[in-house]
């Protein structure tokens, strides 16, 4: 059976469109329908230091003695990025690192939570690859999820607590190719789906069967050697690493149906819509300025951008 392979982009971890030399970025998000209870971009001014590893920083935990640590600029213009892998453990028999944040979920009301990565496979100059995955634990550090990117063959697979091991998820992906990863995590409903941006990749697979307590503990980065003692030097880079509290009748993000973006006499113009909007635009995906509210399907032509020469981002909201 034939894999559909996922195509990812190069040098940039946001939905991209390429026009006259410039970076325009569309980030759709719905204002009113979702709660951030952890996030980090890895940056200096939130105390993340380039020069030690990941674990020990930021409240970063890890078990095994692999790699971890930050890098700059691996995704272009997104500033610093984490990393798990490239440096081999200090113990030949390791054959595992386990890098997680503990996070502290609501005691009321959560129960549909959604993590969400920019992430690349970084390939390896020696024959051995390895396999990179994001596991799913409870505040009982019970695994109950996995999604897997397995770097020999380029598979994704997905894990559940049930002991037959992994599943084929049917997708593929590139080497050295940036993804944007979410999952959606329903712990009333006892269901998990992932997304590699729009395309479903697992759809609503059940998050225990074997009645593990259904809550959050944390979304951990793992690198798996695939032969012990002979780790690959591939590591798994991400960025953008956060976890929400979703409202509980919003089953999928608002894509904004009509959004578009085409330049006309060297400026943006971008449709918005449906229904009642704010246009944002950001330079560093920090600081949100707001361009225009729409209350129709409307067009607005961003006149200030060729004063800018530099790459802007922008995102719709939608308002309840």
């Amino acid at each position: 059976m034939g894999l559909n392979t996922l195509r990812g982009m190069l040098g940039s971890a946001q939905a991209c469109l390429r026009l006259a030399s410039l970076t325009l970025a569309v980030l759709l998000t719905a204002l009113g329908q979702a709660q951030v209870l952890y996030e980090t971009g890895f940056e200096p001014d939130e105390g993340y230091d380039i020069k030690f590893t990941l674990a020990g920083q930021g409240g970063w935990l890890a078990e095994g003695t692999g790699g971890s640590g930050l890098v700059k600029e691996t995704f272009t213009d997104m500033g610093n990025q984490a990393y798990v892998g490239f440096f081999p453990p200090e113990k030949d028999d390791e054959s595992y690192l386990n890098l997680w944040r503990p996070i502290t979920v609501p005691k009321t009301g959560a129960k549909r939570l959604k993590f969400s990565v920019a992430m690349m496979i970084a390939d390896t100059e020696k024959e051995q690859r390895d396999e990179f995955r994001w596991s799913i634990y409870n505040s009982e550090t019970k695994r109950l999820a996995s999604i897997d990117f397995d770097n020999h063959n380029q598979e994704i697979n997905f894990e559940l607590d049930d002991g037959e091991g992994f599943k084929e998820t049917e997708f593929s992906f590139e080497r050295n190719a940036i993804y944007d990863l979410s999952i959606v995590m329903d712990f009333e409903k006892n269901h998990w789906s992932a997304f590699i941006g729009d395309e479903t990749i697992v759809d609503k697979q059940p998050l225990t069967t074997t009645g593990a307590k259904l809550d959050l503990g944390d979304v951990s980065a793992v690198w798996v050697i695939r032969e012990v003692g002979k780790p690959g030097d591939n590591y798994m880079v991400f960025d953008d690493y956060r976890i929400e509290q979703l409202e509980a009748d919003k089953i999928t993000p608002w894509l904004g149906e009509n959004l578009a973006i085409t330049m006309k006499n060297g400026v943006p113009v971008i449709t918005l819509g449906p229904g009642k909007c704010v246009l944002e635009t950001s330079s560093d995906l920090k600081n949100w300025k707001v361009l225009n509210t729409s209350l129709d399907n409307k067009t607005f032509t961003d006149a200030d951008f060729n004063k800018k020469k530099s790459q802007r981002f922008y995102r719709l909201r939608l308002i309840d």
